[in-house]
Parts: C-alpha cells; structure tokens; sequence
C-alpha cells in the first residue's frame, strides 16, 4: 500500500506544476510579470485575424470597396485610419503588422486568410534582411506570440524539430513566456506608473481592433531631433541586428511559399523594403551581408514575377523625420502609402496613372 502511494508522488507534482504554471496565465500576473507591450501587440494581432475571418469582407457579397492587407513589421504599423479611410475611400486597409516579424510570420496570417475564402486585391508585404537571420529574435517573438498548432504541425519541414518543440514548450508552460522572476514582479507591482501601464495595454488593444489592426504609436508626434541620437540608435540597431548574422533557410523557404501562393491565386503584391535614416541605411550599405541578401532575395521575388519596391531608391518617396535610426516618423507615413500605391498603379493598372 505504501509503496503504491509513491507511485502518485509525480502526478501530485506535475499536478502542482501546472497548478503554479496556471498563475501565469492569469492577465494581471502577465502584465506584472511582462510589462513591455510586445505580448498585448501579438494578442491584439491574433484577435484581430480571427475577427477578419469571421467578418470574411468581400466573401459572398458584391465588394464596394478593394481590400488590402499589410503584412510588415513596425515599420509599417502605425499608419492613420482615420486618414487612410478619407484619403483612400476604395479601399478597405487592413493591418497585420506587429513588432520584430519574419515571412514565417506574414504565411502563417496570409494563410489563415486566403484558407478563409478571403482574397485581398493587393497584399503589401515588407522584406529586410534581418527577417532571414538564423539568430534573430524569431523564437521570443513570433514563435512565442503566434502561430497555432495545426500550422506549426503542416510545416514542420520547414520549421524543423527543434522550434516545433519550443512552441509546443510555450504552448504547454506560460512560466517560459512570463518568466517568475519574483523580484522583478515585486518591483513592477510596486510601480507608482502600474495603473497607467494596465491602461496603456487596454488602449493598444482596443485601438488595434477598432482601427482595422493599424497600431496605436507610443509617440504620435514624435521626432528625433538631435542627430546624434540618431546615429547613435543606427549603431545599436544595427548590433543588435547583424552581431551574429546566419542565413536562415527556413524563412527563406517561407517567402518564396508566400510567393508561390499568391502568384497561385493570381494576387497582387508589392514587396516593400523600407526606408530608414540616413545614418542607418549608410552603415547597411557596408555590411557584405546585406548585398548577399539582397541578391538572393530579388532571384527569389523575380522567380514569381514580382519585384521588391526599395524605398531608399524610390524618387516618389522622401522622408526627413524619423523617430530612431531604424524607423520613419508618422509624419512620413502618408507619403509611404502614396508610394506604395503609385508602385500599384505603375505595376497593375497603368492606365489610370
């Protein structure tokens, strides 16, 4: 009798194990835990998809409007509505762009879309070659804050058995996203500025719902000033990008399927590469690897006949403000979208130009 009682001493642990593991899924305890916006972005984005599936614009019904979706990183998320909606009445914008994203990223939601019987009359997709770096920031991002398991599981050739078992690790154990670090809790439960950061979270995913998943900018008005500054950022951002830089097949195996998909369904796509400051793209200019990239990622797009629209050589577009040295100012986002869709025009509909 005895002995058969030691037999249940692993399940009581594991029991108690996925008792505490439980507290940290509880909202209050994340946020304490993680106070930074990276978590309530990628939700946001995840409950912003499945409200577009639901709502399936253009799905038997007659379309009064063209759609668009966005796929891209923060570099393309924090376009007006309000102004995009009065300045594009066409067209119905929506945004899936989040923080830090890769082209596992842009299949994995063009996917869920198009699998949905939705089919945009043009995607905008951004490319960089930090999104093809092997040693990114993928596995605390994108893997942690997306994805579901049947998709995981239908590409498991690409994604390969080592990130197939750190999703499910996240999956199965909140404590690997929002790590019991009980001092840090402690000082983030005692912050005077907690109430405003409850409020800052609520805010992001309210507006990124109500606003056709456009995000809502930490600093709307926003631009740096100092010069200094900003080639002091270009320099960190670019260390913190490239300091240990590996190809990474697999996302190159994902863009050329997003590719394939869309010249499959006859979608049309403009592939953008941003613009960043001055001091930034001067520094990218010098990395061997970005010229490597760059080749091998316009092989790719012109296999499918596409082309990458690279903003920096655009004469339609110009931008002198910029918030750090890696992103534009808002300012600057009317004149990105009036080149993207000139680029559309040139490309797809000449005649109206």
């Amino acid at each position: 009798m005895l002995k058969a009682r030691f037999l249940f001493y692993p399940v009581f642990l594991l029991v108690f194990l996925f008792f505490v593991d439980s507290i940290f899924r509880i909202p209050y305890v994340q946020i304490i835990t993680k106070i930074d916006l990276t978590a309530v972005n990628y939700k946001a984005k995840a409950d912003f998809l499945e409200q577009l599936i639901q709502k399936k614009p253009g799905v038997g019904q007659n379309k009064s409007k063209k759609i668009m979706l966005i796929l891209g990183s923060s570099r393309l998320l924090y376009f007006d509505h309000d102004e995009l909606v009065s300045f594009y009445p066409e067209w119905e914008i929506y945004n899936l762009s989040s923080a830090v994203t890769t082209p596992a990223y842009y299949d994995y939601q063009l996917s869920k879309i198009l699998d949905a019987g939705i089919k945009p009359d043009l995607v905008i997709m951004e490319t960089d070659p930090n999104q093809f770096n092997q040693n990114s920031v993928f596995k605390s991002s994108n893997l942690t804050y997306s994805f579901d398991l049947g998709y995981v599981l239908s590409n498991i050739q690409l994604f390969g058995k080592d990130y197939a078992s750190f999703y499910l690790g996240r999956k199965l154990f909140a404590v690997g996203t929002y790590k019991p670090y009980l001092d840090q809790m402690w000082k983030n439960y005692n912050n005077p500025y907690l109430a405003n950061a409850f409020e800052m979270h609520k805010a992001t995913y309210d507006y990124i719902l109500s606003h056709n998943g456009h995000g809502l900018s930490p600093v709307d008005n926003f631009m740096e000033k100092n010069s200094n500054s900003l080639l002091q950022t270009s320099h960190r951002t670019l260390d913190w990008l490239f300091a240990s830089y590996q190809r990474s097949g697999m996302q190159f195996g994902f863009y050329e399927k997003i590719l394939s998909r869309l010249r499959q369904e006859s979608i049309k796509v403009v592939v953008v590469w941003p613009l960043s400051s001055p001091d930034f793209e001067s520094l990218m200019e010098k990395e061997s690897l970005v010229r490597v990239w760059e080749k091998e990622v316009n092989e790719i797009t012109s296999k499918y006949q596409y082309s990458i629209l690279k903003l920096k050589d655009d004469s339609s577009y110009s931008c002198n403000a910029f918030a750090d040295g890696g992103h534009v100012a808002k300012d600057c986002y009317r004149g990105l979208m009036r080149s993207i869709l000139l680029e559309y025009f040139r490309k797809y509909e000449p005649n109206r130009l």
